[in-house]
């Protein structure tokens, strides 16, 4: 996989009175072949004006888009399409591109700070200009050049009042995407310490960013709850598995402080609901047993067990269903002996054993 960026689009994004712009690298061929200039005024038809291309002619002037053309970088390979993953997740979080096209980034961690300028020299090779507020937030600003090539990449992506999820970001792959939410959630996710519940969450002011992050996690197996608070919406991931989900396909950056906390917090679940029902269809997938037999093997207690397989009827708090209301496990009379096997049609969909685990 490769992108690449044209002239053309590049051109387009310095606005129309630059649009003569498109005829200067055409000046230069004419020059090469050596062709005198009222010749090239006639093959140019007249598009430039006299005075323009005097100066272009006699080297009086550059094309300021073709002279960044020339210098920024134009072909992306693996390498760079994986770090423009993170750069895009990082500007739609706390970075964007103002009115005057200047990029810029704004944080208080200096992780965050250190691994925009990493991911900007990884792609550019940019510069960057550096400054702190009297808040202590650190803000990084680059050049028009390289705002115009990541638009021409990616769309209109990153207006600083207008963000939103362009066709180009929509049709990168899956994988692409996960590393563009990790660092999203780097941004503007958190993982709450409470002793009451745990959750993963994101916060946004713009819905239609926060619903493509719940589907595109829905397609990665997460499911999570949208939560409206004022001009704020709210993205929680709570069930253990989901969890387990986030931090496999996306998670946080490595050696971020969030990473840290989402590892302890999953430490801490005890008992939680779909890891016990994970340890019993591995005793099965050996072989069926009876639920005295799975209890002794999982040292819990044989009511627990059943749970698990039959579910809880609650009369307060909303009912459970279990491995065999599931589909997951059927149970077989043996004289008076119940004997719990894997159905077959849930064991013979491999896909689908692998996605219930949280493995894929």
């Amino acid at each position: 996989m490769k992108l690449d960026i044209n002239y053309k689009n590049f051109v387009a994004e310095y606005g129309e009175q630059f649009k003569i712009a498109l005829l200067y690298p055409r000046v230069v061929e004419l020059k090469r072949k050596k062709i005198g200039f009222k010749e090239a005024q006639r093959l140019l038809k007249n598009r430039v004006p006299i005075s323009t291309l005097y100066f272009w002619w006699s080297n009086r002037a550059t094309s300021l888009p073709y002279k960044d053309f020339l210098k920024i970088k134009r072909k992306f390979f693996p390498k760079d399409i994986k770090c423009l993953a993170s750069l895009v997740g990082h500007i739609l979080g706390d970075g964007g591109i103002g009115q005057n096209k200047m990029l810029h980034y704004c944080n208080t961690e200096v992780f965050l700070i250190e691994e925009f300028q990493k991911l900007m020299k990884a792609i550019f090779d940019a510069r960057v200009k550096i400054y702190r507020d009297k808040s202590g937030s650190m803000h990084l600003r680059y050049g028009r050049k390289f705002s115009r090539a990541l638009l021409c990449l990616f769309g209109g992506f990153a207006n600083e009042k207008t963000k939103k999820i362009t066709p180009q970001i929509r049709k990168m792959p899956i994988w692409w995407k996960a590393r563009l939410l990790q660092a999203l959630y780097d941004d503007d996710g958190s993982v709450p310490k409470s002793r009451y519940y745990k959750v993963v969450a994101l916060k946004q002011k713009n819905k239609n960013i926060i619903l493509w992050v719940q589907k595109t996690m829905k397609e990665l197996g997460i499911n999570s709850r949208l939560i409206q608070d004022g001009d704020n919406w709210h993205l929680r991931i709570t069930g253990y598995m989901d969890l387990i989900r986030f931090r496999d396909k996306i998670n946080f950056s490595k050696g971020y402080r969030k990473q840290t906390q989402l590892a302890t917090m999953i430490d801490g679940i005890k008992s939680p609901h779909w890891k016990t029902k994970n340890k019993i269809i591995e005793l099965l997938k050996q072989e069926p047993k009876t639920r005295r037999k799975i209890a002794a093997i999982l040292k819990m207690n044989q009511g627990v067990i059943y749970g698990h397989l039959h579910g809880w009827k609650r009369i307060k708090r909303k009912s459970n269903f279990g491995l065999i209301g599931s589909g997951f496990v059927k149970v077989q009379k043996v004289g008076r002996i119940n004997l719990y096997r894997l159905n077959k049609a849930f064991r013979s969909n491999r896909k689908f054993f692998k996605t219930f685990q949280g493995v894929t």
